[in-house]
């Protein structure tokens, strides 16, 4: 019975909520409550009892696994804070039953895939995370807001359609549904099986990998600020979990595709710091962000799935690094919205700011963080995995970059920041403050549930410096990147990458409309007119008396004449 309260309690409360004629802003507040019974099974419930209902859909099967308690509890958590500053920042919004309504939604399939353990389950609550969030996206009406919707939808389709067709075929070659039959099986295969590639694209437009990250950087700025921090904070967390799922990464070593995420995890951890600095607006900073940690995610999971001996430590790693990263991202994307009307407060606007402070000081990996645990077992790991004459060097430049970023959105939160028309909202600033709390308190937890990691506060000389210098760097030569004219003209010269497809898209669009081959009532290909003009066509015409003319050459002809020969030879000789 748990397991139905913990996941479908969302379900319920948005149903309540459609037919219910209480006022909305009650529904808005009520909202916060979607999430606390799955945080409750997080955190006491055991896995022994899993549930089994073979009559719901093909079979629903629910329970922890191997990584399902550490993404419920994160998601959870995120759910939680951004459930709590919803009903305190859009309780006067004109939507906010339809947006509690999808809010709730969204939540319902973020916390059912995180303990889904068959891919029936799985994909059902993948879909409805995926679809619903797209309302989320779109809330506020504006242009820019359709368009990231636009973006996010034609991606989402797109990734669902591989992915449909990859959970087919890994339903089929395992001739199971459950995860742990399909993790068997796919260790068999070889890794230049489609299966790979359909759920590697899949899962990973999701995830914001490097090259599927379009939508990222559009829908995080776009959506209200709750919806933004459990975006980057939970739900792109789902195509992690399915690549962990549905990559063998235990029971097998996949050399070639490990070395293929591990470089294009490093290339996303660096491409996220460099098209991050290049924005303006603090949401969209912190989209590149994600996308630049997703990246260093991707690493660990190549060097998992590069030696399957490697797994049993990278695991853990990748499973810190995701509470990690949706901790601190969750609250910086809270903070934005906190701090919105902080101008004017005098010192409390300093110590706000000090406050935003302590989870981008994570995400870079300064020490007394979860972010200089993560990066040293990050970098043992990668002391054991190939080309450590590389990573060993990107590694460390990775987190300069991530200071070098975590200073860029601090600044363009400072410019931001508004003077208060009426009272700060301090209920906003409070569940704030408890998520950067959360986020802070991290590395104490994590050391008895990881035993692997190194405790953040140790005083080991060198352990502390490695993760200052990083972090030092950044904010002494942030000033120089931001304030040298040159530089920032070279950097604003790059095109959106987003833009410059959309334009040639454009482009494309216009001539093929224009083309005789399509017919301008719907858009489609006019085989009619493209076979009569092949017909009648001066080609078709000359190539069969072209051909014919060759054919009777003497050298043509017998040659030919040797080949037919010796090919019935050849058959006579077999009979």
């Amino acid at each position: 019975m748990i397991w139905v309260l913990a996941v479908f309690f969302p379900l319920l409360l948005a149903g309540l909520c459609l037919i219910s004629k209480v006022q909305d802003k009650y529904w808005v507040r009520l909202a916060v409550l979607g999430p606390l019974p799955a945080l409750g099974l997080a955190v006491f419930g055991s896995d022994t009892a899993p549930l089994d209902m073979p009559s719901f859909l093909l079979g629903m099967h629910l329970g922890f696994g191997e990584y399902g308690r550490y993404f419920l509890l994160l998601m959870a958590m995120v759910w939680t804070g951004a459930g709590f500053f919803s009903a305190c920042s859009m309780h006067n919004d004109p939507d906010r039953r339809s947006y509690t309504i999808l809010f709730l939604l969204a939540m319902c399939g973020t916390l059912g895939l995180a303990v889904a353990k068959d891919v029936v389950t799985f994909y059902a609550f993948f879909s409805l995370m995926t679809f619903t969030a797209y309302s989320l996206v779109i809330h506020n009406d504006t242009p820019s807001a359709w368009k990231a919707g636009h973006v996010y939808m034609v991606t989402a389709v797109l990734g669902e359609g591989m992915l449909t067709a990859g959970l087919m075929i890994s339903v089929h070659v395992a001739d199971s549904v459950m995860f742990m039959d399909i993790s068997r099986a796919a260790a068999e295969l070889s890794p230049a099986h489609p299966m790979f590639f359909l759920l590697f694209a899949g899962f990973g437009i999701k995830a914001g990998i490097l090259g599927l990250h379009y939508w990222l950087p559009l829908a995080h700025p776009a959506a209200p600020t709750p919806a933004s921090a459990v975006l980057s904070g939970a739900m792109i967390k789902a195509g992690l979990l399915g690549w962990l799922y549905f990559f063998p990464v235990e029971s097998a070593s996949m050399p070639s595709w490990g070395a293929f995420f591990m470089c294009l995890g490093l290339l996303g951890a660096f491409f996220g710091v460099l098209a991050g600095l290049l924005e303006k607006d603090p949401k969209t900073v912190l989209a590149y962000s994600s996308i630049s940690q997703m990246g260093l995610m991707a690493f660990l999971l190549g060097l998992a799935l590069f030696d399957a001996a490697l797994a049993k430590t990278a695991l853990p790693g990748i499973l810190m690094f995701v509470m990690h990263h949706g901790l601190a991202k969750a609250a910086l994307f809270i903070g934005v919205g906190a701090t919105k009307y902080a101008r004017g407060q005098g010192a409390g606007t300093f110590l706000l700011l000090a406050a935003l402070a302590l989870p981008a000081l994570a995400l870079a990996g300064a020490p007394l963080t979860s972010g200089i645990q993560v990066k040293y077992l990050m970098k043992d790991l990668a002391s054991m995995g190939p080309m450590y004459s590389v990573t060993g060097l990107l590694l460390p430049l990775s987190s300069l970059g991530t200071t070098l970023l975590m200073a860029h959105f601090l600044y363009r939160i400072f410019q931001a920041m508004k003077p208060a028309n009426k009272a700060y909202p301090r209920d906003q600033a409070l569940v704030w403050l408890v998520m950067v709390a959360a986020s802070a308190g991290l590395p104490f937890i994590s050391v008895h549930t990881f035993e692997m990691l190194p405790a953040a506060w140790q005083a080991d000389t060198g352990f502390i410096w490695g993760g200052l210098w990083p972090v030092m760097l950044g904010v002494l030569i942030y000033p120089a990147i931001k304030f040298w004219v040159p530089l920032q003209a070279a950097l604003h010269s790059w095109p959106d990458i987003v833009e410059l497809t959309e334009r040639i898209w454009r482009l494309s669009y216009a001539g093929w409309r224009s083309s005789p081959l399509c017919d301008p009532t719907c858009g489609q290909i006019n085989f009619v007119y493209m076979l009569d003009r092949y017909i009648y066509g001066r080609k078709s015409m000359e190539t069969p008396c072209s051909i014919e003319f060759r054919l009777r050459q003497w050298p043509v002809a017998g040659f030919l004449f040797v080949v037919l020969t010796l090919l019935l030879a050849g058959l006579g000789m077999m009979i």
